[in-house]
């Protein structure tokens, strides 16, 4: 997730940021947490996976 999103524009890493949170159920800092140390539950490892296919070009 980290790679996908750190070659994003700011205004899609906004938008990425908010839908990971919005599908996750993450607060704002949660979201932070997740994107440095990839500590995700198997549920949430499927849904980062299918958002990040959707960023992808």
């Amino acid at each position: 997730m980290h790679e996908i999103y750190s070659r994003l524009k700011r205004s899609e890493k906004c938008r990425f940021r908010e839908i990971m949170m919005k599908e996750c159920g993450w607060a704002y800092g949660t979201f932070y947490y997740k994107l440095k140390h990839h500590n995700f539950s198997k549920l949430e490892k499927q849904v980062v996976h299918d958002i990040c296919l959707a960023f992808l070009p």
